[in-house]
């Protein structure tokens, strides 16, 4: 019996190593990178990248169906899903009503289906892999973003970008939502590591400081490791011990130790052209069908930073290993000082705060019970008492307590220095950003710019990328073009046929539309003049207002005579009435084709600022207090706002696509204000009775800058600019002026040719290759070529920065003129760093692009970056000295001074006797002008007692 029982066990273990041996070795892990405009797969050494598919789009989120073969993508702006084989063959978009801001996507490979969050609307979706069966499963959400899922254990993760950011939980339906985590940190991304069943993010501090955490799917289990990371945008993959990160400066993919951090490992040895996006590493590891065991060789965590850099140190997981460990604040060691818990600040006396408090890994944050408001102090909760509106102190309200009045302010913001106004995303500057104001936790918040516009070193104000922009004016008797600054006027159309009031422009066609009154007219002309062209006459008295949807190509526009809103195509046919009940007046007009929307103003009896779905339906009124002739309108496509003015108030008002948060610019500075247009930071405004034309900032309203004409009477405006008008696809119309192949991006078509063509010198025309071929040498082309499949360059895989050339019969990749590398890979060259910019004047600055290079002036020099001058920043009233210090010039910069008998930075300058009392009769009318100034309230003999006091007081000084 023993000696069967041994056979039987050398059968089954031969067996088994037979069965091991025959079955299937696991495939090699790889990438697939979001990269420029295209997703790309390469070695997880960074090596052999491979195109696998063009034009998806530069702000995409991926994920893969490893068992279906297939990578799916969503353009995050646009709200396109689309799906390709690995191989890169059978490209598919899904029909589905298209919604903007997907902020995260998902891959189901168990129950083959897509979820997408939607960070404005706060909604995540379902959808199947075959694109049937779209629903919502869960709404109401907080900025959710960064979905990943766990289909075994039918879970649903996401990050929420509230005042507090924290990471959430939900079952595959949406439902038994939970929050895990909070964290005082702004989140940037989440991934799921199958092996430990974990959840990993990467976290930024104000400071900029980057730091990789981990919990279990519960939120317990909590590690946090320093890793400093120098891009602002960051996308991670968890594959087996290491974390694998993007980084955008320098352009590349690192990686880490998922247990200890440390040094990061870069996996391209060379910085790629352009900025990786998205990243998912592919193996079936990271799509477990069943539960599988990953063999993990890393034994220690990693809490803060290194030694060297004064913060934390090696924490080890196994209870037998003991060394010296150390903490960063809001983490204490364990008992057996080898792993670092939070510290709950809350069970320390409340760590401060009077009422309430919130325990989040690392930090806390004090909270108020309802009925209670958080004093400025962040810490205090004061009752008792109803905030007051009171515009004369406080921006926001204004606080009866025993101590005295307070100013407060709404919630993501605090309260500004002068303890009047707020500032942050939720204040009335929405902290100062141009487009996007990103809240990083109570009191902290930064700015971000859409696709197309680049953030300025100030970190708040986004500008246009492309050609300057300019203004096209409707000026009654002509229409002009003149540059933003009212300089360089010319006329585009000078025999009016009648008054010509309105006019916007068509970016696909280059076509100017426009209507006239007495007689009623619309019409268009070339950008670039010619002759004009009657579209309608028929059946109109008074078109005041008109717009063109660039991406529908319709017309539309106002008729406040017969009290109508129509369109057409915009050659003037298939006209239809869209709008004629409960309308009395209308004027301006405008549309945002990505949000389906009309907006218009109606100055009748009732005035009103309103919207509708481009067919007329769907109304709703955003504003109609205080209206007395609202006339223009304008919209703001990257924050999101609508900008009206009203002729009889002289006022310049804003207020979001759905009507909420209102805020007025400035009220009688722009005389009577006709029309207005928006681009970037600024406004610009008509006033045709007082044949003014006004520039002026968008958000603070202040300091109206008149812009010196010899315009007869400014109507119209409109800004001309590829980023004016976002979404237009510029290869509609005659492909957009390419002989073959034309790429529309950001406003402008990019031509490029097939295989064994190439571009000529005009970039439009291709001509044959062998013929453009000098005999010597290699001349770089500007443009890369988009080859299909059984082109012999395809096979190549040429970087997206390199040409496909015919070389005495065969095909080769060449970088293109700006990069260098082996026609595959194709890196930028850093014309700064090598010496080969012309920035010689000693003000200016070199600051590399891809492919490329220019000059600026330096921080403190003003000119045109070949001749920099130094700007007196004293002279000019540009400093923040204090007023009662001395400002001194030094080249690039300024120094502040006290006087004698002051102490102090010289921004903030103490004297040694002077104390200034402002004494007030009603507590909420106390206004300090002068930063010395202390605010006291009390009743007049109070005063007028303790006035005597210190006139003794000072007499005493004085002897």
């Amino acid at each position: 019996i023993i000696t069967l029982f041994i056979i039987i066990l050398v059968i089954c273990f031969q067996l088994g190593s037979l069965a091991a041996f025959l079955q299937p070795s696991p495939p090699d892990p790889f990438f697939i990178v979001g990269y420029g405009n295209a997703i790309f797969r390469m070695d997880m050494d960074g090596k052999n990248p491979r195109r696998v598919v063009t034009g998806t789009g530069t702000s995409i989120l991926l994920d893969f169906h490893f068992k279906d073969g297939s990578i799916y993508w969503a353009e995050g702006h646009t709200g396109l899903i689309s799906k390709v084989s690995m191989n890169g063959t059978q490209r598919q978009v899904f029909d589905r009503d298209i919604l903007f801001c997907i902020s995260g996507l998902a891959v189901d490979w168990t129950h083959n289906a897509l979820y997408w969050t939607n960070r404005e609307k706060g909604t995540i979706y379902r959808i199947d892999i075959t694109g049937k069966n779209e629903r919502i499963i869960s709404k109401q959400l907080s900025k959710p973003s960064c979905i990943t899922i766990d289909p075994n254990h039918r879970f649903l993760f996401w990050l929420s970008d509230g005042i507090t950011p924290s990471i959430q939980r939900s079952d595959e339906n949406g439902e038994m939502t939970t929050t895990l985590l909070k964290v005082p940190d702004r989140l940037e991304t989440l991934s799921i590591d199958f092996s430990d069943k974990r959840l990993f993010w990467i976290q930024r501090a104000a400071d900029q400081h980057t730091a990789v955490g981990s919990c279990d799917y519960n939120g317990n289990v909590i590690n946090v490791f320093s890793q400093p990371l120098r891009s602002q945008t960051l996308k991670m993959s968890v594959f087996l011990d290491f974390v694998y990160i993007t980084e955008t400066a320098p352009r590349g993919i690192v990686r880490v130790n998922k247990y200890t951090g440390g040094p990061a490992e870069k996996m391209n040895h060379n910085p790629m052209s352009r900025r990786p996006r998205e990243i998912r590493v592919v193996h079936p590891f990271n799509q477990p069908v069943v539960k599988i065991s990953v063999p993990s060789s890393a034994v220690c965590l990693y809490t803060g930073c290194n030694q060297s850099s004064g913060g934390c140190v090696r924490v080890c997981s196994d209870h037998n290993v003991k060394g010296q460990c150390q903490c960063r604040d809001g983490f204490t060691l364990s008992k057996h000082g080898n792993i670092c818990e939070d510290v709950n600040e809350c069970a320390l006396w409340n760590h401060g705060c009077s009422l309430g408090c919130e325990n989040i890994p690392g930090s806390y944050f004090c909270t108020c019970p309802h009925g209670y408001l958080l004093m400025p102090d962040m810490k205090t909760c004061q009752g008792n008492s109803e905030p007051q509106n009171n515009g004369t102190l406080c921006e926001h309200t204004c606080v009866h307590t025993q101590q005295g009045d307070v100013c407060l302010c709404p919630e993501g913001s605090v309260l500004h220095s002068d303890e009047r106004l707020c500032i942050g995303c939720s204040s009335a500057d929405r902290g100062g950003c141009s487009h996007k104001c990103i809240t990083l936790g109570p009191g902290k918040w930064e700015c971000e710019c859409s696709s197309g516009y680049q953030l300025q070193p100030d970190g708040k104000n986004c500008t246009a990328t492309g050609p300057p922009a300019y203004l096209l004016l409707a000026n009654v008797v002509d229409i002009r073009l003149m540059n933003t600054d009212g300089t360089g006027s010319r006329k585009l159309l000078e025999e009016s046929r009648g008054k010509i009031v309105a006019l916007d422009y068509d970016p696909v066609e280059n076509k100017v539309y426009f209507s006239s009154t007495a007689p009623g007219r619309v019409e268009r002309v070339d950008l670039d003049g010619g002759s004009r062209e009657l579209l309608v006459s028929a059946g109109l008295e008074s078109p005041e207002g008109l717009a063109v949807d660039w991406v529908s190509r319709k017309l539309y526009w106002t008729d406040r005579g017969l009290s109508t809103i129509e369109r057409s195509s915009l050659n003037g046919q298939n006209r239809e009435v869209i709008m004629n009940k409960d309308i009395r007046k209308p004027r301006g007009i405008v549309i945002h084709p990505q949000a389906q929307k009309l907006f218009w103003t109606d100055m009748g009896g009732s005035p009103v600022v309103a919207s509708a779905d481009l067919a007329g339906g769907h109304r709703r009124v955003l504003a109609r207090d205080g209206l007395l002739a609202p006339s223009g309108l304008a919209l703001d496509y990257s924050p999101g706002r609508v900008y009206w003015c009203d002729q009889r108030r002289g006022t310049l008002e804003s207020t979001n696509l759905d009507g909420t948060d209102r805020r007025k610019l400035t009220e009688n500075q722009v005389g009577h204000p006709f029309d207005l247009t928006v681009f970037e930071d600024l406004l610009w405004v008509s006033d045709m009775e007082g044949h003014l034309l006004f520039k002026l900032h968008k958000t603070s309203g202040q300091t109206p800058q008149l812009l010196h004409t010899n315009s007869f009477q400014p109507a119209g405006l409109a800004v001309v600019h590829p980023l004016s008008k976002p979404g237009a696809d510029l290869c509609l119309y005659k492909n957009g002026g390419c002989a073959q192949v034309c790429e529309s991006r950001y406003g402008s078509a990019r031509c490029s040719c097939y295989a064994h063509y190439v571009l000529s010198a005009d970039d439009r025309e291709c001509i044959s290759a062998n013929a453009s071929m000098p005999k010597t040498g290699y001349q770089p082309y500007e443009t890369f070529l988009f080859l299909s499949d059984q082109d012999d360059c395809y096979s190549l895989r040429c970087d997206v920065n390199a040409q496909c050339l015919v070389e005495q019969g065969d095909v080769a990749c060449r970088c293109l003129q700006g990069f260098r590398g082996d026609g595959e890979l194709c890196v930028d060259i850093d014309e700064c760093t090598a010496g080969l910019a012309d920035c010689v004047n000693p003000g200016s600055e070199c600051m590399n692009t891809a492919g490329g290079y220019f000059c600026q002036c330096r921080p403190g020099f003003s000119g045109d970056s070949q001749h920099c001058s130094d700007i007196d920043e004293c002279r000019l009233s540009l400093h923040d000295c204090d007023r009662m210090a001395q400002c001194l010039n030094i080249e690039g910069s300024y120094q502040c001074r006290c006087p004698v008998g002051y102490t102090g930075n010289g921004f903030t300058c103490q004297g040694w006797l002077f104390v200034f009392v402002c004494v007030c009769t009603h507590p909420c009318n106390c206004i300090s002008t002068n930063r010395h100034q202390k605010q006291i309230y009390m009743a007049p003999g109070q005063a007028l007692q303790l006035a005597t006091v210190m006139s003794s007081m000072l007499i005493s000084l004085q002897n």
